[in-house]
């Protein structure tokens, strides 16, 4: 692993649920900081954005930090998210991402810089992952309702899965435009926005002069500790714990991980789902068939970037534990723990708190 996410204690403490469903400060009770974190005063903000809350911490380390300008940094940082999520939803009729799908099987469509890197990226992603993470799964996900509890027909399905193709989706780097060649396939970039959202905001943050802080969005979250990697060695008190929920006690934490200077993501079948004739039918599409992934229960990643994580955790989850692994040990950035469908903890970390 590289020196981003070395695995030293911390004596500064977040704990997250990782979960739309948990609140990271309740969570936290269950483990106390040291005389020292507890003493640093810091900023808090939870907000509804994302459809999930978002957490905001921001340690005011230095005596040139006030609370005014952190809770200033903290609205640009939410500013920020918002104009992401309006950049890359597939729901607002005039984003560009609905101008692509609009025009599927017809014609190019000019985007933005911004939009074109970040699905350039979002397909070296599904190259890596041999397609298991992959932006067109739009065109059979669109299909489940899971707040109806809607399984779609088995044909319909079938059909719609069949325009599920990353390859589907032509680049031109140099009119930065995007086609997606085969009618029917559409992409929502759910799957990698929201992590990118949090990127954004963190720079935002880090712009305004801040250092020590977290974003926690309901499952993917950056915990920055100011320091360089290197000092951050000899001084633990600027890295972060992050819990990882048991997939089935939102009250209890399977693992708990250190972070510096570092994202987490994690996907789990029991974020978004509805149960049918003792069937869980989660939101995590297998791009090949169309329904609900089966090999993983949660997976969660910890990477440089909150966009690499949220794409890579969707990924190892679909992948499963053996072929998930595998990914993971060939980027040197990144670490998994993984869940598997039986219950049991596959993980590339060489030491975590279980």
């Amino acid at each position: 692993m590289t020196s981003i996410l070395r695995l030293l204690w911390a004596k500064c403490i977040l704990l997250a649920g990782l979960s739309l469903f948990v609140n990271p400060l309740h969570a936290a009770e269950r483990i106390s900081g040291t005389a020292e974190s507890q003493a640093t005063p810091a900023v808090n903000r939870s907000t509804s954005l994302m459809t999930t809350t978002v957490d905001f911490q921001i340690l005011l380390t230095s005596d040139s930090h006030s609370a005014k300008a952190a809770n200033t940094a903290i609205d640009s940082a939410i500013d920020e998210i918002k104009r992401v999520t309006q950049v890359f939803s597939e729901w607002e009729p005039n984003s560009e991402i609905s101008s692509v799908n609009q025009a599927a099987g017809e014609k190019a469509v000019p985007v933005s810089p911004e939009v074109f890197r970040l699905i350039s990226e979002a397909l070296r992603i599904s190259e890596l992952s041999s397609g298991k993470f992959d932006i067109t799964f739009k065109s059979a996900g669109k299909l489940w309702d899971f707040r109806k509890k809607t399984i779609p027909e088995a044909a319909e399905l079938k059909r719609a899965a069949a325009s599920i193709n990353y390859q589907h989706v032509a680049l031109d780097e140099e009119k930065q435009t995007v086609f997606l060649t085969k009618a029917g396939t559409q992409i929502g970039l759910g799957g990698i926005a929201k992590g990118y959202a949090i990127d954004r905001a963190v720079q935002v943050i880090r712009n305004a002069g801040f250092e020590v802080f977290y974003i926690n969005a309901g499952g993917d979250l950056y915990a920055s500790s100011g320091a360089s990697i290197k000092d951050n060695a000899k001084n633990s008190a600027k890295r972060w714990k992050v819990g990882i929920q048991h997939p089935d006690n939102p009250e209890s934490l399977i693992a708990v991980l250190p972070v510096a200077n570092g994202a987490v993501a994690t996907s789990g079948d029991y974020e978004r789902y509805f149960e049918k004739n003792g069937t869980r039918y989660h939101h995590i599409i297998d791009p090949d068939t169309g329904y609900p992934a089966n090999l993983s229960r949660s997976v969660t990643v910890l990477t440089s970037r909150a966009y690499l994580a949220d794409a890579l955790a969707t990924a190892v989850f679909v992948l499963g534990p053996k072929k998930g692994v595998t990914l993971i040990e060939n980027m040197p950035e990144a670490e998994v723990l993984i869940i598997d469908k039986h219950g049991e903890v596959v993980s590339t970390l060489p030491h975590i708190s279980m």
